[in-house]
């Protein structure tokens, strides 16, 4: 089931960003940076509180719920790249499962409410960042019908994150 997040997801929303960026990135990202989110459940519970407040019809915060618990997530809303037209093109901010249900047709669920929430919201196309090397992240995308653009960035969170953008016709 999708639905959208509530303030009360808040700390599951934390903990499923964290232990997923763990698992999904191990190898592409320094150990050190990936052990050190273990200590930020209490700020990423406070980030996500925070998105949650924003009013916006076109900005989403969806949850994947297996009865009762919340085992996934999908951020979106109008793009942020400059040479987009934010009216035009919705972005998919972030979509991360809890790592243990990947491969168990909770991220397809969450794609398919992304392309109806994007489309209901006037949206003609999608976009989305990816980590150059992230092949299995890649290969879902690519399933789901997104394609690079040839758009590139060099994302920094303290370390550089070489990352392709990806579209895709709603």
């Amino acid at each position: 089931m999708i639905r959208p997040a509530v303030a009360a997801d808040a700390p599951r929303l934390a903990e499923i960003h964290i232990s997923s960026w763990q698992a999904a990135y191990a190898g592409l990202l320094p150990a050190e940076y990936l052990d050190g989110l273990s200590d930020q459940a209490e700020l990423r519970t406070a980030q996500w509180l925070d998105w949650l407040q924003i009013d916006s019809g076109k900005r989403q915060i969806l949850v994947s719920v297996d009865d009762p618990d919340v085992v996934g997530f999908a951020h979106l809303g109008p793009s942020g790249d400059k040479d987009l037209t934010p009216s035009r093109v919705g972005e998919l901010y972030a979509m991360y499962l809890d790592p243990a249900r990947y491969r168990q047709g909770f991220g397809s669920e969450l794609m398919e409410a992304t392309f109806t929430h994007l489309r209901e919201s006037g949206f003609e196309e999608g976009s989305l960042w990816v980590m150059t090397d992230n092949a299995a992240a890649r290969s879902f995308y690519e399933r789901h019908g997104w394609y690079a653009d040839g758009t590139q960035s060099d994302v920094c969170l303290g370390i550089t994150i070489p990352s392709v953008r990806y579209r895709v016709k709603l």
